[in-house]
């Protein structure tokens, strides 16, 4: 047990000191440079044993690759040794990491070129100044997230104040309702009668409805021989009646949330007709002879 504590302290220690001697040098860059070094430098002279037979890759870059490779990894521990003259070994990399190109094999097959361009950028990123403490950091972030969760949530109150309010559903009853300019929205979901709802949404340019009769909840009533609205924004959760067809055909029609309009035309008129509603919003209203009766 003595022995294992011992050699725990041992290992940390070391570990301590490659880790102090790590930060005060770019060693990223000068790993990447190294690893650029051996992939330039080792294909033209590579053999693989495949059965009985022995592949080799021999290129006339072969003098080359040694050369651009043993520079490279002169670039890489010069990085590691000699810190102080990073710039100058950085751009010597990014040099022959390019030059690599068009004399070694593409550079390696483009892999040794791409490792000495990130050792390149690597050497020239890094800096002597001693980074923030972690712990500094993931308060950073944890403030970081509060305030991102702060902002979604206000970013959702404003889109719900925005929204359309809570709405109750009433029935409008009329002989026939003529709505010109008709747009077909899809469906939208509203908060009706206390509950999440999908309805129906169309907006109308002006609609005109014959005996029309609001029935508002249960008690209230509201009739009036002749109506109409202009701008209107209606919040359907059913629509029945006849649709008449150029009139001479009625169409019988029966739509709901689940059931919605295949196909609007810009101008109909319903007779017959029945709706559900949830929200109607528009410029003007008016209803001439209207009669208020509460039971």
């Amino acid at each position: 047990m003595l022995l294992t504590r011992r050699w725990r302290a041992v290992c940390s220690d070391r570990w301590s000191r490659f880790a102090r001697w790590r930060r005060s040098r770019p060693f990223a860059a000068g790993l990447f440079t190294l690893f650029s070094a051996i992939v330039v430098a080792v294909p033209p002279y590579a053999s693989f044993r495949i059965g009985d037979a022995i592949v080799s890759i021999s290129t006339v870059a072969g003098v080359s690759a040694v050369v651009i490779g043993t520079l490279l990894g002169v670039c890489g521990l010069s990085l590691w040794l000699r810190p102080q003259y990073r710039v100058a070994a950085a751009v010597m990399t990014l040099v022959l990491s390019l030059v690599a190109l068009s004399a070694t094999n593409l550079g390696g097959f483009l892999i040794g070129t791409l490792l000495g361009l990130i050792g390149a950028a690597l050497a020239f990123a890094w800096t002597q100044r001693p980074s923030r403490p972690r712990r500094n950091r993931w308060r950073l972030l944890g403030r970081g997230m509060v305030v991102l969760i702060a902002g979604a949530a206000a970013a959702h109150e404003s889109a719900v104040a925005s929204g359309p309010p809570p709405a109750r559903s009433w029935t409008l009853v009329a002989e026939s309702i003529q709505a010109d300019g008709v747009v077909y929205r899809g469906i939208d979901r509203l908060m009706v009668d206390g509950r999440l709802t999908r309805t129906m949404r169309f907006t109308m340019r002006s609609m005109r409805m014959t005996a029309p009769a609001l029935y508002g909840g249960r008690t209230i009533v509201i009739e009036a021989p002749h109506g109409a609205a202009t701008g209107v924004d209606m919040h359907m959760l059913r629509l029945t009646g006849d649709l008449q067809l150029l009139g001479l055909l009625p169409i019988p029609v029966d739509f709901t949330p689940d059931r919605p309009p295949p196909l609007v035309p810009p101008s109909f008129v319903i007779t017959g007709v029945t709706t559900v509603n949830a929200l109607v919003r528009g410029e003007t209203l008016t209803l001439r002879g209207t009669r208020f009766t509460a039971r």
